[in-house]
């Protein structure tokens, strides 16, 4: 459904409002930035997809939850689980998930730059 409706609008953009949409801004998932690609809506005009930067700090967030939820009995070499005092909690995943989106958002013309930031993380 959400496939069709995203070619629908795109493809009436031209007709109705008599302009061509060359940036998507979708979530990482979606299946309608792809299916805008391979319909070619405007022909040799190519369609830039965006990230949107909340979705990409939601999923680091959900994904480093799941490593926590996953490893709590799994021991480390030191002896010790992944979370507890001093390790990885879920207010150290807030602090990351936040810190990281800051790191991108603050750093969107230099690539190298926002790496370095994440990795300062």
């Amino acid at each position: 459904m959400e496939c069709r409706g995203v070619l629908s609008i795109f493809q009436r953009s031209e007709t109705s409002r008599k302009a061509c949409y060359t940036q998507y801004l979708g979530d990482g998932d979606s299946k309608g930035f792809l299916t805008i690609k391979e319909a070619k809506v405007y022909g040799d005009t190519e369609v830039e997809k965006l990230e949107c930067v909340g979705h990409v700090q939601k999923r680091m967030g959900t994904r480093l939850r799941n490593i926590l939820k996953m490893s709590k009995s799994i021991k480390l070499s030191d002896g010790k689980n992944i979370s507890g005092l001093g390790r990885l909690t879920l207010k150290e995943v807030d602090s990351i998930q936040h810190y990281y989106g800051l790191a991108i958002r603050k750093n969107l013309s230099s690539v190298e730059d926002m790496k370095r930031a994440i990795w300062a993380i």
